[in-house]
Order: structure tokens, then C-alpha cells, then sequence
């Protein structure tokens, strides 16, 4: 058998997969309420208690125009813990309650975990839009018209676009894959499932930090951003690989 046989058999296998991974997208984003509509809602939320709070300190009597102002202001991580923290929850919910349908019809394991992954990685792209969006909308605006820093903050690159575009679609695709590992063991092994990864983990960083300590200037000096985007990236891989692994012994309920 010539290669070119084999490479022409390999194309209608892998427009087969593509063609099978396309409904169990359209299936997740059915829930655009979750999806999408939300993650909105929690930015819009978020921007309003951080104007609020920061308003609180201007009225202390704290000078908005000042570098030392901005310079703490640009400290606050609002959005990020909380959008983080509904995108890991999301994730779980579009493991945990989608899988038991897309099997029911017809979808297979592995069409269905990349299907998930597939959604993860179109959903990072709308919330990454959604802040980059944000975060012009407050710098043309002067900080809200007020010195508000929401989105022009240091944990997304203190304005730099590029970089919060980096932060975003790495960290949204990541938190709802580490949500969707914690579903799936949760589909394969019930609640001792999410209990077992949520031991090693807390285990493997306890070691980690533990065995950093004694180099920990040497790393803080020589620490570079882009370990962080490569760190996103192994993680992402490992926790959509994990997804895939436990569903493939686990029952469709």
C-alpha cells in the first residue's frame, strides 16, 4: 500500500470525525445562556462593584489623578477571580450534564471530549473578545470616566491588549478544561472522582513549593512571563486529555 493510499484513506476518516464533533458543539452551545450571556453578565457585575469600591476610596479622600493611585488601583483582580470561578464551574456543568445526552445520541467518547474541547476553545475566544472590548472601552473613556481600573489591570497585562488577550483566551480555555476534568472523574468515579485530583493537586504543589523555597529569588529573578502562557498550555493539554480518559470508562447515566 502506497502512502498516497493512506493519506486518502486518513481524509474521509478525519471529515467523518469533524462532521461528528460538529453537533456535540452545536449541543453545548444550545446552553448560550451559560456559555455566553453569562460571562457577560459577570463582567458587567464586576465592573460595577469595582467602580463602587474604588469610588468608596476616592470619597476617602485618595487623589484618582495620582501614579500612586493607579499604580494600586491597577492591582485589582476582580474580574479575573470572577469569571475564573464561574468558567471552572461551567466546565464541569458542560461535561457532568451534556455527555449523558450526547451519548444518547450517538456521539462517541473521544467525538465528544473534543467536541468539548472544541467549545472551550470558541467560548475563550468570545470572552477574550468581550475583554479586549472592555478594556478599550476604558481606556477611551478615561477609566470610566472616573479613574476606575476594572480591566486595565496588572493581572491582564496593565493595558497592554495583546497581552490581555493572551491572559484571557489561555486562562478561559483553562478553567473550563480543569472544570471538564473535574466532570468527567466525577461521570467515571462519582464524587470520589473530583476529591481524588483535588488531593494530588494540593499534594504535587505542596511538594513543588516546598522543593522551590530554597531557590525562590533565583526563580523570582530569572521568571518570565511566557512561562506562564506555556505552563496554560501543558495544563490545558493534560486536563483535556484527562477529560477523554475518564470518559472512556464512564457510563452514560
Amino acid at each position: 500500500m502506497t502512502t498516497s493510499s493512506l493519506t486518502a484513506r486518513s481524509r474521509p476518516e478525519e471529515a467523518r470525525t469533524a462532521s461528528r464533533i460538529a453537533p456535540v458543539v452545536r449541543l453545548h452551545f444550545a446552553r448560550r445562556l451559560n456559555l455566553l450571556l453569562v460571562p457577560l453578565f459577570v463582567s458587567a457585575v464586576t465592573l460595577v462593584v469595582s467602580i463602587v469600591v474604588q469610588l468608596a476610596i476616592q470619597r476617602a479622600g485618595v487623589d484618582p489623578g495620582t501614579a500612586e493611585y493607579a499604580a494600586g488601583a491597577r492591582q485589582n483582580p476582580g474580574i479575573v477571580w470572577a469569571l475564573s470561578g464561574y468558567l471552572v464551574a461551567t466546565g464541569v456543568s458542560s461535561v457532568a450534564t451534556s455527555y449523558p445526552l450526547a451519548g444518547a445520541l450517538g456521539a462517541t467518547r473521544r467525538e465528544f471530549a473534543l467536541g468539548t474541547a472544541v467549545t472551550h476553545a470558541l467560548t475563550a475566544v468570545f470572552v477574550t473578545a468581550v475583554l479586549v472590548g472592555m478594556l478599550g472601552l476604558e481606556r477611551i473613556t478615561g477609566h470610566w470616566f472616573g479613574g476606575f481600573y476594572v480591566f486595565d489591570v496588572d493581572v491582564l497585562g496593565a493595558g497592554d491588549p495583546l497581552v490581555l488577550a493572551a491572559a484571557a483566551f489561555l486562562g478561559t480555555w483553562l478553567s473550563l478544561s480543569i472544570g471538564g476534568v473535574f466532570g468527567a472523574s466525577w461521570l467515571r468515579f462519582g464524587p470520589r472522582g473530583p476529591l481524588a485530583i483535588s488531593v494530588v493537586t494540593v499534594a504535587v504543589l505542596a511538594v513543588a513549593v516546598l522543593l522551590a523555597v530554597p531557590s525562590f529569588a533565583a526563580v523570582a529573578e530569572a521568571f518570565r512571563a511566557w512561562w506562564l502562557a506555556v505552563a496554560a498550555v501543558a495544563l490545558i493539554a493534560l486536563t483535556t486529555s484527562g477529560t477523554f480518559a475518564f470518559l472512556r470508562r464512564a457510563s452514560v447515566r
